[in-house]
Parts: structure tokens; sequence; C-alpha cells
């Protein structure tokens, strides 16, 4: 007891770090959270003064406010109660230990008020290692490891060169075409290329001649701005062309999300015949319908989130959307879980955590965008609107009907992949068409571990490596997409 007593001017200012870093540490998130909200509020007022709601629309979006209001709380307080009960549960056996002695050396109360206050510190200062990642994170197209390749009105075309040592590009596979989505950006494709977790350069670094499409800058571009799902296949088709032109074969499509989907309606329009004869999809939402966090979203006319620039051309509103994304994981996106969610994990990894969180804040801190109208209304659609009974999309191309079984007639290979713990775009999301291909060799579908992105950040898990074969998460032998196109490189099927 008198060393407890010794300890106390100690763990005093040890209290008063670690309450100063949780408020700095929960200001911040709360700052950053509210800031989104009452810019969307911003906007939301000026799109309602021009296109009022209706009375419906209203109760609806009520209502949706009332039921992520109650999530939040429902989640704020589960975490918080979980997260008391541990703090006592250790500093009770740290008081013990202070108070009689610890056969074990185990921690005392004023070592265990110490540490705490320092994870606290490490989750304040976090965001110093958010903005030191912007060296290491995404594409880094000023560098010598891209080539411009070519340029459209709307997007730039980039090679994507192998990092890894010895690896130089072979000419004589394949070629593929990275397509990102539109809302979430191009950098989750080239998350932390040098710690070996780049879906880009997974391919890139087998020796496939890899190269990504990059929507231009909306607010400097007006061509993007006015961007159509069919002026999107048309400059598709323009860039395999000159893929096919400089490599002698066809190109493959890979999509990610949005991407995927854009890729399979490219194809089904049998526009890029001559220059695609294969499709790979990444956590691409099929039937939006199946994803019941967005598809459950309240239904408003799209000029109530969106944005008039100055030219007068209007786009979809970033923040509105990027917003509406967060509320969709309310849970895990209500500031104090997340502040700590993040105190567990400097915890458990003794304020250490890596680049990986780091990277994945930045991702989802600094990648907002506009989009297009003509996309932003083709995607929502696919979320209210399931696929026909007879396989044909709830969107057209150039004013026709896409079917899913089409692909079958086009003879194209469609390697579909998609995670199991994915609460975006689901599983059945993901995998509506695939009863329309049933009997047909097309369609190659493979369940990875984790969620939305776990592909795209961890490309070489033990688990499921995208250059080998493995057993997917349903228990069935499987191929990764890079094995998959270094495979159809070389002629051969799936075993």
């Amino acid at each position: 007891m008198p060393d407890m007593m010794k300890e106390l001017p100690e763990m005093k200012a040890d209290l008063f770090r670690y309450w100063t870093a949780f408020l700095r540490a929960s200001n911040r998130e709360f700052v950053e959270f509210s800031d989104s909200c009452l810019i969307a509020a911003q906007i939301a007022a000026r799109a309602s003064r021009d296109n009022p709601l209706g009375l419906m629309e209203s109760l609806e979006v009520m209502q949706h406010n009332q039921t992520m209001v109650l999530q939040g709380v429902a989640s704020a307080q589960e975490k918080l109660t979980s997260f008391v009960f541990d703090q006592i549960e250790e500093a009770s056996q740290a008081m013990m230990n202070s108070a009689f002695g610890s056969t074990n050396g185990g921690e005392t109360l004023a070592g265990y008020v110490k540490r705490e206050a320092d994870v606290m510190e490490s989750v304040a200062n976090f965001t110093e290692q958010i903005e030191k990642i912007a060296s290491e994170f995404g594409f880094q197209f000023n560098s010598a490891d891209y080539k411009l390749f070519c340029e459209t009105d709307t997007f730039k075309v980039y090679q994507v060169l192998p990092i890894k040592k010895g690896v130089k590009v072979d000419d004589s596979l394949k070629p593929v075409l990275m397509v990102p989505p539109y809302m979430l950006g191009v950098h989750i494709l080239s998350f932390l290329p040098y710690e070996d977790k780049s879906i880009s350069h997974a391919f890139a670094n087998e020796g496939v001649p890899t190269y990504v499409r990059v929507v231009k800058d909306i607010m400097k571009t007006e061509a993007v701005q006015t961007t159509t799902p069919e002026g999107d296949c048309d400059q598709t088709r323009e860039i395999c062309q000159k893929l096919k032109d400089k490599h002698g074969q066809k190109a493959t499509l890979n999509g990610t999300c949005q991407g995927g989907y854009i890729s399979l309606m490219n194809v089904l329009s049998g526009t890029l015949t001559d220059v695609v004869d294969a499709l790979i999809t990444n956590v691409a939402p099929i039937d939006g319908t199946y994803s019941p966090a967005i598809s459950g979203m309240p239904k408003m006319h799209h000029d109530f989130v969106t944005t008039t620039l100055e030219n007068g051309n209007k786009v979809a509103n970033g923040y509105l959307l990027s917003l509406g994304m967060r509320f969709v994981a309310i849970d895990r996106e209500q500031p104090l879980v997340k502040v700590l969610d993040q105190a567990s994990l400097h915890r458990a990894t003794d304020r250490n955590p890596g680049k990986t969180p780091a990277a994945l804040f930045r991702w989802l801190l600094k990648e907002r965008v506009h989009l297009p109208l003509g996309i932003a209304n083709m995607s929502s659609l696919t979320f209210q609107e399931p696929i026909a009974e007879d396989g044909t999309l709830p969107v057209q191309l150039y004013g026709k009907p896409l079917n899913i079984k089409d692909l079958a007639k086009l003879n194209v290979p469609w390697y579909q992949n998609y995670a199991i713990k994915d609460d975006l775009v689901t599983p059945p999301c993901a995998t509506a068409a695939n009863k329309f291909l049933e009997g047909t060799d097309v369609i190659e579908s493979v369940a990875f571990y984790g969620g939305h992105v776990a592909i795209l950040t961890s490309p070489y898990s033990k688990r499921s490596p995208v250059n080998g074969e493995f057993t997917d998460a349903m228990g069935k032998k499987c191929r990764g997409p890079v094995k998959f196109q270094l495979d159809i490189s070389a002629g051969k099927k799936a075993a």
C-alpha cells in the first residue's frame, strides 16, 4: 500500500494524459463525421430548394434517419460497455498487484495507467501516420514505375510496371485493363504496392502487361462531367483497340466493384467483341437489390443529390454519396466506436498498428470524388431494380437490352470473385447472375475470405493467394484471378 501512495502523483499525471488524449481522438472523429454531415446537409438544402421532396419521400428520409441514429447509439453503447468492462477487469487486477504484490511480476496500477495513457496518445496522434503514408499509398503516377499509355476524353491509361526484382513485362501474355469504380477512386487498386498489397501489381509482378484506366479530374474536365455509360463503353473499346494493336491479342477487362458492373455491361453490349475476350470482376454488385444496406436506403429523385458546377453541368455529389456509404456501416463508423476500435488495435499491436490501417483511413477519408450524373443514375438503378427473370439487366446500352445469357453466346469467360463477409456487396448480390449461366463453362465464381476490400488489400493471403490455387471459402478448389489470367494466356482452362 505505501508503494501505491508513492505512485499517486505519477498516476494522476498519466490519467490526465489519458483523458486529454481521449478527448483529442474523440474530437477528431466527431468533427470529421459531423463536418461530412453538415456539408451533405448544405448540399441537400440547396437541392431541396429547387427540387423539394414530396411528403412520402420526406417521411421515408425521416424514418431512415431515425433508424441510423438508433443504430449509431446502440453500437456506441455496446462498444463502450464492452470497453469499460475490459478496462475495469484489467484495472482491478493491477490494483491487486499494487496492493498485495504479484508473485509473477504482474502489472501494477501505475504501470497499467501509464500503458493506457500511452495507447490513447498513440490513437490521438494517428493522424500523423495517415498523412505520412501518402508517399506509399496508391498509384504514384509521376514515378518511373508507371508509363502513360494513352488518353481519351474521359480517361488516362497508365501501364503498371513490375516492381518485383528480376521481373520484366512479358509482351507474349494477354494484356489486362484494370477498371476501378468511379466512386471509390483508383488508388484502392494499388493499396500499398511495396508491402505486396496491390491487386494491380499482383498482375504486373507476374510479367502480365497491366494497365489501369484512370478517370480524369471531374472538376477540371467537362468530358468527364458529361460521361454516359455509352461514352464509357466507346472509350473502353478505343483503349482496348490500342492494347490489341500493341500486344497482338485481345485484352482482359478487370473491373472492381462498380467498375466490374460497368465492364460486364460493356462486354454484353457486343461493342468490345473484337478487342476483349475475357472478364474479371472483383466484388461487383451484379444485382444490387440483394444488398439490403444500399437498396434499403431512401429512394429520392436524382436532383436531390446533384451539384451544379460553374459551367452549368450537374454531377452527383461525392460528399453525399460517400456519407451514404458510411451510413451503411454506421455501427462501425460511429465516432466513439471508431475511437475505441482504434484503441483496441493500438493496444493489441503495442502502439504499432502498421501501415495498413493508416492506408485504409487515408483511402476512406481522402478518396471522395463527384460522379458523372449518367454513371450515377445507372448505378442507382441497379440497386433499385433486379435482374429480370429472363436474365435481362435493369440498364441498357445504346438503347438496347443487356442479357446475362449473351455472355455464353459471346464466349467470354467470366472470372467472378466475391467476399463472404462483405456487407456492402453481399454474396447473393455478387452471384445473382450465375443461375443464368448454369450449364455453360463461361462462369468461374470464387468465394474469397474477408470483407469488401480484402482481395485488394491482401492479395497474397495464405488462404487465397491471387496468383495460386487454393480451396475457397465455400470449400471449392479454385484459382486466383492472376492465375486465371496466366492460364488463359497459355490457353488453359480451370481444372
